[in-house]
């Protein structure tokens, strides 16, 4: 017996169809206006969306196909908005659908989603997104975390930072140099850290 006769039931569950995207879409924009109209809390969207899922009975996996393919439809790239949201300090992968069983969602699950969507809704006015290098000064004279913003470099020790260094002088002239004017540089040493 031929390997392509087989029929394998996940692919044929998890495939969407221009109708599953139809009605996520409408789902989706009705969700949407109430939370834009504050009928609904960011919390409720997350929540409605859960259920949307198992009332449908669509798997994660055929979930994140609809979304992928509601974007293409928009002409959205599922990786530009996945790093767009990681540039907000969202990480798609941990905002709490992560491997939740959705035949099996718990109260922990909900009440991950619902703190989630609870920071974001409100702080997310104060949230801004910023594209930041980091580099550092690891040497006998300093132990520096360095933190690039623009024009302004932040330098982060649990020591004091000796300005002397010849390796650290180098880094802020030639990052001065790139802008042709000056530079805001911020010290933050002797600094301490603590898990809360």
């Amino acid at each position: 017996m031929s390997d392509d006769r087989i029929i394998d039931f996940n692919e044929l569950k998890n495939k969407v169809k221009d109708s599953d995207v139809d009605k996520f879409e409408q789902y989706i924009y009705n969700l949407y206006f109430s939370v834009m109209d504050g009928s609904m809390t960011m919390a409720e969207f997350s929540r409605k969306i859960l259920d949307y899922m198992k009332e449908n009975n669509i798997s994660q996996e055929k979930f994140m196909n609809i979304q992928k393919r509601f974007m293409e439809r928009y002409g959205m790239d599922n990786e530009e908005v996945e790093k767009q949201l990681k540039n907000f300090g969202i990480d798609p992968s941990t905002v709490g659908f992560g491997n939740m069983d959705l035949n099996n969602i718990t109260n922990e699950n909900i009440e991950n989603i619902q703190k989630t969507a609870g920071f974001y809704e409100k702080y997310g006015s104060k949230i801004q997104p910023k594209s930041c290098i980091s580099t550092y000064v690891k040497n006998d004279t300093n132990d520096i975390d360095i933190i690039v913003d623009q024009e302004k470099v932040m330098l982060y020790s649990n020591k004091k930072i000796n300005l002397m260094d010849a390796e650290l002088n180098e880094l802020l002239l030639a990052y001065k140099n790139m802008f042709n004017k000056k530079i805001r540089v911020v010290l933050c040493e002797s600094s301490n850290e603590y898990d809360y």
